[in-house]
C-alpha cells in the first residue's frame, strides 16, 4: 500500500464507512434494547432477546456465501463474466434466504414452546413466524449489497447501510413508542436486510449494468466456483452460531429469562465489537483477493501490516473502556438492576485485545485463500466453546458463557496468527514493531487511567460515565495520532476527515 495512495484512500474510506455502517447497526440495535429495558419486564426483554437474536445469529448460510460470492466476483476477469457470475449467484441467495427463514421460524417456536411460557410463549411464537418471513426477503434481497462490495464500491454500499439502519431504527422506535405488541417487535427486529437490500436493488440497477439476475442461466459450472468455498465458510458460520448464539439458550435452559435478560447488556456490548470485526471483512476479501490473483505479495503483507496497526488502534480502547468501567456502563446504560453482568461484559470483550488486528480476520484469511485452515480451528473453537460453557454455566451462571467463548479463542489466537503470517509474509516482530507496541501501550495507559478515575470519582451518573468513557477512547485516539503515526499516514487521516467534513 506504500507508494499507491489512491489505493490506501480507497480501501481506508472503505473501511471507515463500513465499520461507520456496522456502528450505527449496533448503536441503533442498542437503542432498541435501551428503549426495551426501560419497558418491559426482564424476563419479557429476555424473551425478546432469546427469539429476536436469531436474526443474527442465523445469518450462517447467507454470511457463509456472500464471503464466497464477494470473492468469485472480485476475481472475474471482465463485467460480461460477473455477470454471469451474479446471476448464479442470485439463485443461491434465493435458496439461502428461504432456508433461513424456515430455520428461524422453527428455531423460535421451539425456544417459545421449551423455555417461554405463558403469554411470552405466546408473543414468541407470533413473532418467530413473522421474523422468518422477514427474514427471507431481506436476505435475498442482499445479493445486491454484495454486487457493491465486489466492485468495491464500498463507499455507496456503507451508505445504503446506513439509510437501512435508519429506517429500520424509525420504524421500531414506532412500534415500541405505538404499543405494539411483543410478537410484531421482535418479528420486524431483523428487518436491517430488508431495508439496506431494497436500496441496494436501487442503486445497482443504476451503476452495475452486469448485476442483473434475470440475463442469463444458472451454471454448476459458475456455482462450483462459489459453493466449495461457501461450504468451507459455512462451518466457519456454524461455528460462530455455537459461539455467540446458544449462549443464551443455554442461559435460559439453566436458569430463566430473567437471567437472560441480565446477560442482554453484556452480550449486546460484546456484538458492538463483533460487528466492527465483521466489517473489516467487507473491504479485505475483495482487496485480499485481488492481490493474490495479481501476485502483489508485497501489497499483500502490508494490508496485513498496516491495517492490522490501524485496527488494534480501533479495538483497544473500545476493549479497555467497557472492561475497565464494566459495571458502571451498565447501570448507565440499562438501569441499576442490570450491573450484575460487569463480570461477564469484562470477561466476554477481553479476548478482542488480540482479535482486533486485521491479519488474524476471518475477512483477511478467507481473501487470502485460507478458508480450509480456518475452518478446522474454528470448528475446534466452536467445540471447546460449547463444552465449556455447558460445564460452567450451571456453577457461574452469567459468567459460564462468557467464559466458554473467551477461553477458546484465546488458546487459538497463536494458530490463527501462524496461518496469517505465512500467507501474508510478514513476521511476528515487524508485527510487534509496527502493531502491538503503539497499541497495547496506549492501552495500559488508558486502563490505568480509567481505573483511577473510577475509584477516585465514583462515576455516579450517567453523564460522567459516558464523559469518561468518549473522553478515554478520544483521547487514546489522539494520541496515537500524535505519537504513533508517520507523516504519510497523518497525511492520510487527514485526507480521509476532509472527505468526510
Amino acid at each position: 500500500m506504500r507508494g499507491a495512495p489512491g489505493e490506501a484512500r480507497l480501501l481506508a474510506s472503505g473501511a471507515l464507512l463500513q465499520q461507520a455502517a456496522q456502528a450505527s447497526g449496533l448503536l441503533v440495535l442498542l437503542v432498541i434494547v435501551t428503549v426495551l429495558a426501560r419497558r418491559l419486564s426482564v424476563s419479557a426483554l429476555g424473551a425478546y432477546g432469546l427469539v429476536a437474536s436469531l436474526a443474527g445469529y442465523l445469518l450462517v448460510f447467507r454470511n457463509s456465501l456472500a464471503s464466497s460470492t464477494v470473492r468469485a466476483l472480485a476475481a472475474a476477469p471482465d463485467a460480461g463474466e460477473r455477470g454471469l457470475m451474479f446471476t448464479t449467484a442470485a439463485a443461491l441467495y434465493l435458496g439461502v434466504g428461504a432456508a433461513t427463514g424456515v430455520l428461524i421460524a422453527a428455531a423460535g417456536c421451539a425456544i417459545a414452546a421449551t423455555i417461554l411460557s405463558g403469554d411470552l410463549a405466546t408473543q414468541a411464537t407470533v413473532g418467530a413466524l413473522l421474523l422468518g418471513l422477514t427474514s427471507a426477503v431481506g436476505l435475498s434481497a442482499t445479493m445486491f449489497l454484495d454486487a457493491l462490495r465486489a466492485e468495491r464500491r464500498l463507499v455507496l454500499g456503507a451508505s445504503i447501510e446506513i439509510a437501512g439502519v435508519l429506517i429500520h431504527l424509525a420504524v421500531m422506535l414506532a412500534l415500541i413508542l405505538g404499543g405494539a405488541g411483543l410478537g410484531v417487535v421482535i418479528g420486524l427486529s431483523g428487518s436491517i436486510p430488508l431495508w439496506s437490500g431494497a436500496l441496494a436493488a436501487l442503486a445497482v440497477h443504476r451503476t452495475l449494468p452486469w448485476a442483473r439476475p434475470w440475463r442469463g442461466a444458472y451454471s454448476r459450472v459458475r456455482a462450483a466456483q462459489i459453493v466449495p468455498t461457501a461450504g468451507r465458510l459455512l462451518a466457519v458460520e456454524l461455528s460462530n452460531l455455537v459461539m455467540y448464539g446458544l449462549d443464551r439458550v443455554i442461559l435460559g435452559a439453566f436458569g430463566a429469562p430473567r437471567t437472560v435478560g441480565l446477560y442482554e447488556g453484556p452480550v449486546r456490548a460484546h456484538n458492538l465489537l463483533y460487528a466492527l470485526g465483521g466489517a473489516l471483512s467487507v473491504p479485505t476479501v475483495p482487496t485480499a483477493s485481488r492481490y493474490l490473483a495479481g501476485d502483489e505479495r508485497r501489497r499483500l503483507r502490508e494490508l496485513a501490516l498496516r491495517g492490522s496497526r490501524y485496527t488494534l488502534a480501533l479495538f483497544v480502547p473500545l476493549c479497555v473502556t467497557l472492561m475497565a468501567l464494566s459495571k458502571p456502563l451498565l447501570e448507565a446504560w440499562l438501569g441499576e438492576r442490570y450491573g450484575a453482568g460487569a463480570t461477564a461484559l469484562t470477561i466476554l470483550v477481553s479476548y478482542w485485545l488480540l482479535y482486533g488486528a486485521l491479519l488474524v480476520t476471518p475477512g483477511f484469511l478467507v481473501g487470502s485463500g485460507r478458508t480450509r485452515g480456518l475452518a478446522r480451528v474454528l470448528v475446534g473453537v466452536a467445540a471447546a466453546n460449547l463444552a465449556l460453557s455447558l460445564a460452567l454455566t450451571p456453577a457461574l451462571g452469567l459468567e459460564g458463557p462468557a467464559l466458554g467463548t473467551a477461553i477458546p479463542f484465546a488458546l487459538a489466537y497463536p494458530l490463527l496468527l501462524r496461518m496469517a503470517l505465512s500467507v501474508s509474509g510478514a513476521t511476528v516482530g515487524e508485527l510487534a514493531r509496527r502493531a502491538w507496541l503503539p497499541a497495547y501501550s496506549l492501552g495500559a495507559l488508558l486502563a490505568g487511567g480509567l481505573l483511577l478515575l473510577r475509584t477516585s470519582v465514583g462515576l455516579d451518573s450517567p453523564a460522567a460515565v459516558a464523559a469518561a468513557g468518549a473522553g478515554g477512547v478520544l483521547a487514546y485516539w489522539a494520541a496515537f495520532y500524535l505519537l504513533w503515526l508517520a507523516p504519510d499516514e497523518r497525511a492520510l487521516v487527514r485526507g480521509l476527515v476532509s472527505r468526510r467534513s
